[in-house]
């Protein structure tokens, strides 16, 4: 009788295994933490563990399925966020700075968030950074160059899509262009776009518009949110957002909702622990909207969380510390290395300078260096090297405008070797200000996740989603 009831059992579970992958997946959400390496996820989950002692978990970090993606592009080994969401949005390498094309840039390549949009599914894209920034533009977009900002918001209107939310264009009106040309904002209108910085705003405009563009109010000079580390309770989260968008986009016959939490990567292109650490953990509120719609409807729902590339090589643990580790000191740390800089500088460009001393008080207060009761004492070596960085900062032009983009990582050496040293403290390494070649891990829970299982390639992730959706 018992191995009766076990060659049933057993039955049944191939069944029911069988219909899990054969089942449609009608909510589908991409999350892409950009830059986000494995190490950067395990270092923020010690961080939540040992130094905020919550007992909150990363939403993705238990998904029944984990694994890891390669990144190359189709050029160069160590990826572009142009190829590499290429490569996550159609399933094809492409080269550097591409978006859409192929490598020589002869074909057009279409994202999954197209096919889907017409199969009759809703599409939501949102990211912490510009809407035309490379992720996010290579779901919609065909452009040779990630640069051509202006022709990439065209093809945004030209895709149709049905709620876009971010910090805004980068270049809405193509000042960048040698010739004057009309305003995304008034091609968008004639195309039945509502354009929208109150998400309040969103429910009504759905119903009298075909999409929605929704832009932070108080975005940053480049078209991005604040770092959550410099924002306030008035900032428009990326989880709100993501609920918003949830909102906007559920219908009968499904959805795809790609999130991309943006300013990971510039956080580890500054070489910024703290900032980078508040980033993912509000990456892993975003994810958590999508969980808590996945437990309503578990049977319907596909959730995947990866990145598009690991950037600045960071490491938990370095030659400084050995076994040690202290992320506590980061906890010191009040604003992001880049507001950081800016504040270092407004002081330097002022007629009576600050003294060495002044300013390694100015330290104290905001980054914690120099407080003994916090273990961030400040020994001969750390007091040598900020005597140089200042000297060479008060020596500069600070009363230039700030020319730094988060690629190139802050210019001012007094602000740059403070983060340093902190970081030092902590046990934080960084290996580099760019990518590297290194794999990203893959999360996935939901409907069809078993086909996620094993190494993966980027190119993998969209192509199983149209096996999942689109194949007969």
């Amino acid at each position: 009788m018992r191995k009766i009831l076990l060659v049933i059992f057993t039955a049944l579970l191939l069944i029911t295994g069988c219909q899990n992958v054969n089942n449609k997946p009608k909510y589908i959400f991409l999350f892409i933490g950009d830059g986000m390496g494995l190490q950067q996820v395990n270092a923020t989950q010690v961080y939540l563990d040992s130094v905020l002692k919550n007992k909150q978990k990363l939403s993705f970090i238990d998904f029944p399925v984990q694994t890891f993606a390669t990144t190359y592009a189709a050029t160069r080994y160590i990826t572009c966020s142009a190829a590499a969401g290429t490569a996550l949005s159609t399933g094809n390498k492409t080269s550097i700075s591409t978006i859409g094309l192929n490598y020589n840039h002869t074909d057009s390549l279409f994202s999954v968030a197209k096919k889907l949009k017409e199969n009759g599914y809703k599409i939501g894209i949102l990211t912490t950074v510009g809407i035309d920034d490379a992720t996010p533009s290579a779901f919609y977009a065909h452009q040779g160059l990630r640069g051509s900002r202006y022709e990439i918001a065209k093809d945004l209107i030209k895709s149709g899509y049905d709620f876009f939310g971010s910090g805004g264009f980068f270049d809405p009106f193509g000042k960048k262009l040698k010739d004057s040309v009309e305003s995304i904002y008034s091609i968008g209108l004639k195309k039945s776009f509502a354009f929208t910085t109150k998400l309040s705003s969103v429910d009504s405009l759905k119903n009298n518009y075909k999409s929605v563009f929704y832009s932070v109010p108080n975005a940053t000079s480049e078209s991005s949110f604040k770092y959550v580390i410099d924002s306030d309770s008035s900032d428009i989260t990326l989880a709100q957002m993501t609920q918003k968008a949830i909102e906007t986009v559920y219908n009968p016959k499904g959805f795809f909702v790609m999130v991309e939490g943006g300013k990971i990567d510039w956080a580890c292109h500054s070489n910024d622990a703290a900032a980078m650490i508040h980033e993912l953990i509000a990456f892993s509120d975003a994810v958590n909207q999508a969980v808590e719609f996945y437990k309503a409807h578990p049977n319907e729902t596909l959730i995947i969380v990866t990145a598009d590339h690991e950037t600045g090589g960071f490491s938990l643990g370095n030659r400084e510390n050995k076994y040690n580790i202290n992320l506590s000191v980061l906890k010191n740390q009040k604003v992001s290395k880049d507001q950081f800089q800016l504040l270092v500088k407004e002081k330097f460009s002022r007629n009576l300078k600050p003294s060495f001393k002044q300013m390694l008080e100015f330290t104290k207060t905001l980054i914690g260096l120099g407080n003994d009761s916090l273990k961030l004492a400040l020994n001969d070596t750390d007091l040598k090297q900020l005597q140089q960085a200042y000297n060479e900062s008060i020596k500069s032009d600070n009363s230039k405008k700030n020319t730094k983009s988060y690629l190139s990582g802050p210019n001012e050496k007094f602000s740059s070797t403070c983060i340093d040293i902190l970081n030092r403290k902590a046990a934080i390494g960084w290996t580099s200000t760019a990518h590297t070649g290194s794999p990203v891990p893959v999360y996935v829970i939901g409907v069809g996740k078993e086909l996620f299982s094993g190494r993966l390639d980027n190119t993998d992730i969209p192509n199983i989603v149209s096996e999942l959706t689109l194949s007969k």
